[in-house]
């Protein structure tokens, strides 16, 4: 029987009371049997502990204490996860109900799958829905091109054997394109699966980290431009692209410079309900 694998789940926090129940939430009402639920909180000030209380008997870990931004965050709670398969979401953010039962099932019946990518879902304030987008293929090409936008690290989840590959661990040194510049280093060694299905949302709200885009471009492009100067030129695609300065680009912009872009990107799978189902049936339902 194909056994389901353990997928630790991080909720990095850090002052944000007015959603993280919800968020906790968002993941137990998955009702996901092998989960590893960590919280890592910075020192919240606002009462959101007291509402992480409510729900302790539900995490592995909880760590609170001063940490140096989100990757440190980040990074303290994956130091303390037994997962087969790893992701984070932040404190604001939630899971799509059956999110966990789609990321589980298929990284069970998919071997050679080690990263992959859902549906680019974004919610407001109030939890409406505003948009749900296919993913885009991203290929390593395509981030070396500066095409990157986006890869929504809420529906992302990957192999604790890639992770340990790279490095086991976000650069501290960056502000706010941890997410981004971890997708460099596991483009490396692996292809990012694009799956027809929603997993995670990202919501909208006032004051968060994300409305600093210039900045977030800024340490992208510094990122990427480190890793073309250890690129090596493999093909002519490559080397045209090396040979081309580095400027933040659309899918457009980036195929009208590099026309053979579009045949190195990664199959979608674009009808991954049917496996989930048909392991969900094997198991006696999740």
């Amino acid at each position: 029987m194909t056994e389901l694998p353990t997928i630790s789940v991080v909720i990095p926090n850090l002052n944000c009371v007015d959603f993280i129940e919800r968020t906790i939430l968002s993941v137990l009402e998955q009702e996901y049997p092998k989960l590893d639920l960590i919280l890592s909180d910075g020192g919240s000030t606002d009462g959101s502990m007291e509402v992480v209380e409510k729900y302790r008997d539900a995490f592995s870990h909880i760590i609170s204490g001063p940490d140096t931004g989100q990757a440190n965050a980040v990074n303290k709670g994956f130091a303390v996860a037994t997962g087969d398969v790893m992701g984070w979401i932040n404190s604001d953010d939630v899971l799509i109900p059956g999110g966990l039962a789609t990321v589980g099932s298929l990284f069970a019946l998919n071997k050679n799958m080690n990263w992959m990518t859902g549906r680019v879902t974004c919610i407001d304030e109030e939890d409406n829905v505003l948009t749900v987008r296919r993913p885009k293929p991203v290929s390593r090409v395509r981030l070396l091109a500066g095409d990157y936008q986006w890869v929504q690290q809420e529906s992302t989840y990957w192999r604790r054997d890639l992770w340990d590959q790279v490095g086991g661990q976000l650069n501290e040194n960056l502000k706010l394109a941890v997410d981004g510049e971890l997708w460099l280093r596991f483009s490396r060694h692996t292809d990012l699966v694009p799956v027809h299905a929603q997993v995670g949302a990202f919501r909208f709200r006032k004051g968060q980290r994300s409305e600093a885009a210039e900045a977030y471009h800024a340490e992208m492009l510094q990122a990427i431009e480190v890793e073309r100067q250890a690129q090596s030129r493999s093909d002519d695609l490559i080397g045209a692209i090396l040979d081309t300065p580095l400027e933040l680009r659309s899918r457009t912009e980036a195929e009208g410079l590099f026309p053979s872009l579009s045949s190195q990107d990664p199959k979608a799978m674009k009808r991954p309900n049917l496996w989930v189902h048909s392991l969900k049936r094997r198991l006696n339902g999740i």
